[in-house]
């Protein structure tokens, strides 16, 4: 579509000006990177484009950098857009906030999240911050806790190769699966890497000064085991960084069989009808019978514990 055919019914109820897509540019702090769904496409075939791009200008040069709209950009520019509308801010900061408020009309993942995080450490950082601190500045200007930004900028701090094995982060492109596949073989076949335990493996890499290859492993072996489990198998890695994974596997596997067990109470919860309909339907939804979520519960306390 020329821009000399745009059409004011087509374009959003408020916006501060036209750009033309040659001056527009992916943003180093746009939390989202992936590719428009074709439904987006076809929505800005039928309606138009009914939200402007968060945008702010680059330093120097006629360039504007896109912080929220990049999957809009794509699907324009497709479509033979020579112009998007675009509200402009000054600063990198004023954007991300910006982006975080028009975030609140659709769902972000943990990833995409993280990423936003880490984006407003890179403004807001003092270079003799301590990662705590800037968790707090991060969290003083978000809707998340220190405690969940710190656990993402942990996370992220991870070689990029590892992000593909977190819950929700990237595809990841063959050449990275790959290279995970160089530590496990079968690692693709496991749902991956929690935020706890990419947190964990985050610090101990920091804190014990691995290398990135004893990072990447411990990570592609890890997937392998549901969180507390895997936790052990980080500590493992990380603090005996000359032992094989297949020996870190047998002693976590060892200990699994040898552990004791804590025998959780039995205790009625007095709820009314209304409450025993939502945990019964929840238990459906999950599949999984009630205890089975009790003992969820029981092992995220005791490993929110330990990591306090």
């Amino acid at each position: 579509m020329a821009s000399r055919q745009l059409d004011p019914a087509r374009l959003p109820a408020a916006y501060d000006q036209l750009i033309p897509v040659e001056q527009l540019e992916h943003g180093v702090h746009n939390p989202r990177r992936v590719r428009p769904r074709e439904e987006l496409r076809e929505s800005l075939k039928q309606d138009g484009l009914q939200r402007p791009l968060i945008v702010r200008p680059a330093d120097e040069g006629d360039v504007y950098y896109i912080t929220d709209g990049w999957q809009r950009y794509q699907a324009a520019t497709s479509l033979g857009w020579e112009q998007l509308p675009v509200t402009v801010y000054d600063s990198a900061l004023a954007a991300l906030s910006a982006t975080e408020t028009a975030s609140i009309v659709r769902e972000w993942s943990s990833y995409d999240w993280a990423q936003y995080c880490q984006s407003l450490a890179e403004e807001v950082q003092d270079g003799a911050d301590s990662r705590g601190q800037i968790a707090n500045r991060v969290a003083a200007r978000t809707s998340r806790s220190p405690q969940t930004v710190r656990r993402y900028l942990d996370g992220l701090s991870l070689p990029p190769v590892v992000h593909p094995l977190l819950c929700d982060g990237p595809d990841g492109d063959e050449e990275a699966w790959q290279a995970l596949q160089h530590y496990n073989e079968s690692v693709r076949r496991y749902n991956g890497l929690s935020w706890r335990v990419a947190a964990r493996l985050g610090r101990r890499q920091r804190d014990v000064e691995v290398s990135d290859a004893r990072t990447i492993g411990a990570a592609a072996n890890a997937v392998e085991y549901d969180t507390a489990d895997a936790l052990r198998f980080v500590d493992v890695a990380m603090d005996e960084p000359e032992i094989p994974f297949r020996a870190v596997h047998r002693r976590i596997q060892q200990a699994g069989q040898y552990s004791e067990y804590l025998q959780v109470p039995s205790v009625t919860v007095a709820l009314d009808q209304a409450e025993r309909e939502a945990i019964m339907a929840y238990c459906a939804e999950q599949r999984q019978p009630l205890s089975a979520l009790i003992e969820s519960q029981v092992r995220t306390l005791a490993t929110e514990l330990i990591e306090q």
